[in-house]
């Protein structure tokens, strides 16, 4: 079924109808990212007993419930048993070495179900030999045909193991307490480390320059790890998905270099003459695969493609349209594939969060879930962010604390705004942040800021609703005497009915305006 028709719903129901005979069902999810965000699904629709497991949320009991929803890998390596069904999400990875398949190998259980956008054809007879029979609902069906997407986006993960974590906790410390500019050229190096490959800091460090001067000490960890953390993640993505030409995109040259040889691709890259570009391009539309640096974004008639990949992510909006605008072939019976190969719990995930923000406020649907995006968000900056905001405190101290730029600050700060995470609040150090789950507390400590007393008239972006809303700013009356002082208050917040409550007194009170309005 298309992405975004209720893939999800489907599998839900086929759980409830089995859980009412007794029967115990497991849900395979392929990121935890995922799981988390199907256990929530479950949780909030059924009344099923769920459980959630996988890397980082390793609840013993959690395996005991009727309905257990985990990764591949967990139930690899926990040798899950005693299951009468299992539900597949994103079945189309079961193939090769995918650890799915090894599972779904293993796995006894009689009912399955398997759910996918799109089963390439060279991989259905494993596919119906594992799970069963396909059934297909074509995209030109009348009933499906509105909701087929431009292209169907996918995230495919490429964690860092245990070493290379190491490695990035130890320069991510080095960042937070350095100053200046040193603090940015450490976060370049982190960049290239998540972002494109621990190879791509290897060569950084072994040239003459600012990073090799402030990191050359751990030379020889970084050295030690492996070359292209992705490479794996990129294999499946190549060998999951039908395609009649594929573009990679990746910025660092050497990196992009290794994986043209590795995949067989043709590289397109750098500054080249005008008769070697021609030739260049013309053996690039021949090939099956292209690999492509930035060099390839702009001013450059790319060989169209139906499977785009998008290895180095990046915030800027530009080449976020740029890159999408080479996946130009017509859709066919399915849409085009993008997909993103993102490093949990690093600044690339924060990169690939950022970007499809960045894309969706100059109006560009890049097409990933929206909850998705969320969930990638509280697992990068914006939770780091939010580890500091239990006191209100103004940007420039959350900057100092968490190492990040005023710019990365300013920017999600206004996106967990947004989502109704924190709230703005006015005390001592002026314009301030807090969580907004810690305003109640925070009120009943400082009751001075929330007794009210002065007239407040509020700018909202829709008037008519109630909250939970935008609320733009804020301008509140204070007589003194014979003279009215007006302030008007920027508040660029999403604001829920709970803190509404609390911020209106909060507002309204004119001893807080004195000094800073």
């Amino acid at each position: 079924m298309p992405t975004g028709v209720g893939k999800t719903l489907v599998g839900l129901l086929f759980a409830e109808e089995l859980a009412r005979k007794g029967l115990r069902i497991l849900v395979l999810e392929p990121t935890r990212i995922l799981v988390e965000q199907t256990y929530e699904f479950y949780k909030k629709y059924s009344d099923l007993d769920v459980g959630m497991y996988h890397g980082l949320q390793r609840d013993e009991e959690a395996l005991k419930k009727q309905v257990v929803i985990t990764t591949p890998e967990s139930a690899l390596t926990r040798n899950l048993k005693g299951f009468d069904a299992v539900i597949v999400d994103e079945c189309h990875h079961a193939v090769g070495d995918d650890p799915l398949k090894q599972f779904l190998e293993k796995c006894e259980a009689p009912y399955r179900l398997g759910l996918s956008a799109h089963v390439p054809r060279r991989h259905r007879k494993t596919i119906e030999r594992l799970i069963g029979k396909i059934l297909e609902w074509d995209y030109s069906h009348p009933s499906v045909k509105p909701f087929v997407p431009e292209w169907i986006a996918e995230v495919y993960e490429a964690p860092f193991n245990d070493d290379e974590m190491e490695v990035y906790k130890e320069i991510e410390g080095r960042m937070i307490v350095a100053e200046g500019r040193e603090k940015s050229i450490i976060r370049l190096a982190l960049v290239f480390f998540s972002r494109d490959a621990p190879l791509a800091l290897k060569d950084s460090l072994n040239r003459k320059n600012r990073i090799s001067e402030l990191l050359g000490d751990l030379k020889p960890q970084v050295f030690s790890l492996r070359d292209l953390h992705k490479f794996d993640a990129l294999k499946r993505v190549l060998e999951q998905h039908d395609f009649e030409k594929a573009l990679i995109f990746i910025d660092r040259v050497v990196v992009a270099k290794k994986v043209a040889e590795l995949v067989g691709a043709k590289l397109i890259s750098g500054r080249k003459k005008l008769e070697e570009k021609r030739k260049e391009l013309e053996e690039a539309r021949k090939a099956r695969i292209v690999v492509s640096t930035s060099a390839g974004e702009e001013g450059v008639d790319l060989p169209a493609t139906d499977l785009l990949i998008i290895w180095s992510n990046s915030s800027s909006v530009l080449r976020f349209v740029q890159r999408r605008g080479r996946a130009l072939r017509k859709a066919g019976r399915i849409p085009k594939t993008l997909v993103f190969i993102v490093t949990p719990d690093t600044v690339d995930s924060d990169l690939f969060v950022e970007g499809i923000y960045s894309a969706k406020m100059a109006g560009v649907d890049i097409g990933v879930l929206e909850s998705l995006v969320e969930k990638y968000a509280r697992m990068g900056t914006r939770a780091k962010i939010l580890e500091f905001l239990n006191e209100p405190l103004p940007e420039e101290w959350i900057a100092e604390l968490t190492g990040l730029s005023r710019a990365s600050v300013r920017r999600n700060l206004r996106i967990l705004c947004e989502e109704g995470a924190i709230a703005v609040v006015f005390t001592e150090r002026g314009r301030s942040f807090i969580k907004t789950e810690e305003l109640p507390a925070f009120a009943e400590r400082r009751p001075e800021l929330f007794t009210g007393g002065g007239e407040m008239k509020v700018r909202a972006r829709d008037r008519k609703r109630k909250p939970p809303f935008y609320v733009e700013s804020v301008v509140v009356k204070e007589r003194r005497g014979k003279v009215e002082y007006v302030y008007t208050l920027r508040i660029n917040c999403f604001i829920t009915e709970e803190a509404w409550e609390l911020l209106k007194l909060h507002y309204s009170t004119p001893e807080v305006y004195r000094t800073w309005g």
